[in-house]
Order: C-alpha cells, then structure tokens, then sequence
C-alpha cells in the first residue's frame, strides 16, 4: 500500500522577521554590540519580584537580599549571593533572582552562568528564560558554551522550536553545517521555516558573523580562542592561506579537541599546497571527524596531489555518504573516477551519468540561490526555480518550503506555484526521507572496494560509518 500522501493544511511561519526576538538571534553582532545594559538588564529582570513576597523569616538571608533589593542597594544584594545559594542551590526562581543582583552589581558573567543554571535546574521548561541565558552568555563572549546549553536545551525539549532555531542560526553563524543541518531540517518537517532558514540550507558556503562582534567576544572572553575560527575563514576565503594557518594553530593550541577548526587547517593546507604538513595534521586529529564532509574532501584532495586516484575517488564517494549537498565532492568523485579503468572502479554508466546530472542540478541551485538573494529575496520566478531543481535532487522537503515561500512572494502571472506544489506534496508523506534515494543511483553507488588512501602511519585512515545519508 503506497504511504499517505502529507497533509499540508497550514502554511509556514513566514512572519517571523519582523518580531524582536527574531531580530535578536539572527546576528551574534546584535547581543555583541547593540544590545545595550538596560536591554539585558529588563530580560534578566521583568517578572520575578512577585515570586518572593511571602514564605521566607525575616533572618533568611534570601530575604534580607530582596530587602537590599528593593531599596536599589545592589552592590550590599551581591555580598549576601554566596549565602542565598548555598540555600538554594537548585531553585530556578532564586537562581534567576541571583543572576538579576549579579548583573544589576556588575557581575555579568556570573549572571550568565546562574542564568544557565536556573533553566537546568527545570529542565530548561521555561523557552523564555532559556533565550534571555544564550542572551547573557553571549553577551560575556561564551558564545560556545551557549551553543553547547541551546543542546543540552533542545534534547531536553525537541519541540521548542524558537530554542532550536536560535541554536541552528548560531551554527549556521559559525558555518558549522554538520551540527546546524538536523536543526534545520526538523523545522522545515514542523513547518517552522522562512526564507532565510531555507536560503540557509541550500547555502554550502561560508555564513560568517561581522568580524566586529567576534572581535568583540575575544575581548570579553580572552580565554576562549574558538570565536577566531571566523576569522581563519575570512582569510582563507581573501588567500591568505598562512594567516588561517596561524589562526587556526592557535585556536587548537587551546582547544586540541574543536573538530571544526582541525577540518578547517586541514583544508586551508591543501589550499596553501603544503602537503607535506598533512601527515602531522592527520595524526592530531581527535574526536568525530569521520563524520564531517570537509574531512574526507581534503583525504581526497591529498591523494589526488599524489596521483592516488583510486584512494582519491573513495575518498570522495565517502564525503557523498555525508554530505549529498556538496558540489566539491562530486565534482572530486567524478574527476578521479574518470581516471580510474573501467574495471577497477566498477561505476555502470547510468551511475555516471547520475553523477554528472547532480553536478549540473547542484551548479543550477548554487546559481539560482545566488540570483535570489540578488533580487532581495523577492523573486517568485527564482524560488519556483530553486523548488523545481531541489525536487530534481530528491530534496522534497526542502522543495515543498520554497513552494511555500514562492506563493508569498510578488505576484508573477508567468509562474504557476499551484501546480508545481500541488505536484511535490503529492509526493510527500510523513515517511519520506531527507533525501529521496530512489531514482538517483548516484546516491546508491558503492565504491567500497577501493582502498582507502593511506596517510599516516601513526593512524591508519577508517570510513567509520555513512552518518548522514543526505
């Protein structure tokens, strides 16, 4: 029985852009360097004084810090935190009371950080107050550790969808698509999504903050180097191929562990021809790094400097199985396994020819994005376009969105959005895939056979497991 096509009955938040919160997460720069003290001020503190005006004796220390507190005596309020917390630990309603004194008193970070407490010590069950914590802790330059909380968040509670939009703009920020992408993905299928969501997860390229605002948090939070991973990208983008080098160093001379910044130098070292360092950049590898694309892409780059093109073309169809999106790995794929004989790559015509159509269909998506976000992200025209293409690719919820999206836009008499969407919900149903795998048999191709490339001896190189199947 052929699965029930998907009841779409309601169209999507498109709304969003206009409302102040949305403003808030969408740029890092906004909480860096317009969000002034006040502002802060009024999101750690609206609401709360109510929550203890009865119930406590007159020798409690909680309430002889809200008597200081209600004269203004913020300095004389933060002298008594220590004991309050020590009473109350784990009660959210004093911990957000705390972070409150300790900003009023000039102690933004420890504001932050009782801010994060209080949503774990209820399970992060309060969506507002979960905001105002990443607002504060943003806001003393742990931009890091706040998408680590907007996690721990999210897994707590899948559906608050404003908490995982806010970490998947953070990511996407960053240009960390292997954690944002299953964030973004869930919104489109709960139907949470607008323009610049789903521009978003067409986009396989850099989506940096302002440099003024990561300046920004490196002062605030010199301790932290990963903010600098920014700026490692604006220079490799300009050439500058020696300074992300240095940038990067520096970044994993602190933090040895940040799989991101390791793919990124390695990356950058095939971009500066400074092969011969990939032999040690390989061997301090650490972490889940098997999984990200750009891992594999610079395996495959590696072997084709030497003319391994037997390990280069498996190293490409491994960047594939993570990350069906990117266009370098097909092209990498298609290139080397033209190098290889018939025989010993074992890759049926139609698979090459599969092949070569989503190459043609991810260049037509590239070039289609670029021309809407040229027309301010108006055109109907274009987003059909971008619908039709992504449809071509098996990318059936992305494509239905952009049909969504395109039926909002300026009327176009020569674009017909019903039947194109009509023809891709029919198509839909609550089982389908991220990525239709039937039809495209560049998607089933199995190149396991090949050896993998060989890179050092101290770490003998492993396919782990496809991670994605996207």
């Amino acid at each position: 029985m052929p699965p029930r096509a998907l009841q779409i009955t309601e169209e999507p938040h498109v709304g969003l852009t206009n409302d102040a919160i949305r403003r808030l997460r969408l740029r890092i720069s906004l909480i860096c360097s317009v969000f002034s003290s006040v502002f802060l001020l009024n999101l750690v503190g609206c609401g709360i004084d109510e929550w203890w005006k009865a119930g406590k004796s007159p020798q409690s220390p909680l309430d002889a810090m809200n008597a200081e507190i209600r004269q203004g005596h913020w300095d004389e309020a933060w002298l008594l935190s220590d004991e309050v917390l020590s009473e109350h630990p784990a009660d959210p309603r004093v911990l957000a009371k705390l972070a409150r004194v300790a900003f009023e008193s000039q102690h933004a970070a420890k504001s932050a950080e009782w801010l994060m407490a209080a949503c774990r010590a209820e399970s992060f069950i309060d969506e507002g107050r979960v905001e105002q914590a990443v607002v504060a802790a943003i806001f003393v330059g742990r931009l890091f550790d706040a998408i680590e909380f907007l996690a721990a968040a999210v897994d707590a509670q899948p559906d608050q969808l404003q908490t995982r939009r806010l970490i998947f703009d953070l990511l996407r920020g960053l240009d960390n698509r292997t954690l944002a992408q299953p964030h973004g993905r869930f919104l489109v299928k709960k139907r949470r999504f607008d323009v610049e969501l789903i521009t978003s997860l067409c986009n396989t390229g850099p989506n940096l903050p302002e440099g003024d605002s990561i300046t920004t948090m490196l002062a605030r939070n010199p301790s932290d180097k990963r903010p600098l991973i920014t700026k490692a990208m604006e220079s490799l983008a300009k050439g500058l191929y020696q300074d992300a080098i240095e940038q990067l160093e520096a970044i994993l001379d602190q933090h040895a562990e940040y799989v991101q910044a390791q793919i990124l130098l390695g990356e950058c070292l095939v971009a500066a021809g400074q092969f011969a360092s990939l032999e040690n950049w390989h061997s301090r590898l650490q972490g889940d790094y098997e999984s990200e694309v750009g891992y594999w892409i610079t395996l495959g780059d590696w072997a084709a400097s030497r003319q391994d093109h037997s390990g280069a073309a498996r190293a490409y169809w491994e960047a594939t199985k993570r990350d069906s999106y990117v266009l370098k790995a097909w092209t990498g794929l298609r290139n080397e396994l033209g190098q290889l004989p018939a025989a010993e790559a074992k890759a049926t015509e139609p698979e090459l020819a599969a092949i070569d159509n989503r190459i043609g269909q991810l260049r037509r998506l590239k070039a289609a994005c670029t021309r809407f976000v040229k027309s301010r992200s108006i055109s109907r025209a274009t987003a059909m376009e971008i619908a039709v293409t992504l449809e071509g690719l098996g990318r059936l919820w992305e494509a239905e969105a952009w049909s969504a999206i395109a039926s909002t836009l300026p009327e176009d008499p020569s674009v017909d959005t019903v039947a194109v969407r009509q023809g891709i919900v029919a198509k839909l149903s609550q089982d389908t895939p991220w990525v239709v795998r039937e039809g495209h048999p560049e998607l089933e191709l199995d190149l396991s056979h090949l050896a993998l490339p060989q890179v050092s001896p101290k770490r003998p190189t492993t396919a782990g497991q496809d991670s994605s199947k996207s």
